[in-house]
């Protein structure tokens, strides 16, 4: 059986973290860094469709354009994995 990863934004980069792991255990780990769960990434037809509508989310769900920045600091998915 598979076992399912968590997502976790740390200080606003999308990483796959191992399933026993949680939010609270990385933030004591790493008491310095800005850690929150998220949702996995969006898939590479998506991210194309939404660079040529010229509209994407940010990793908190937020509409942005591709390279922008929502209004809680979060960049778009498309710049958080490198495509920008």
């Amino acid at each position: 059986m598979k076992r399912k990863s968590n997502w976790m934004l740390i200080d606003g980069r999308a990483r796959k973290i191992k399933p026993e792991l949680s939010v609270e255990f990385m933030q004591g780990k790493y008491p310095e860094k800005r850690i929150e769960k998220c949702c996995a990434p969006p898939s590479i037809a998506t991210m194309e469709k939404w660079v040529s509508n010229g509209v994407a989310k940010a990793v908190d769900g937020c509409r942005v354009e591709p390279d922008g920045i929502c209004p809680h600091g979060y960049d778009s998915w498309i710049s958080v994995l490198g495509w920008i």
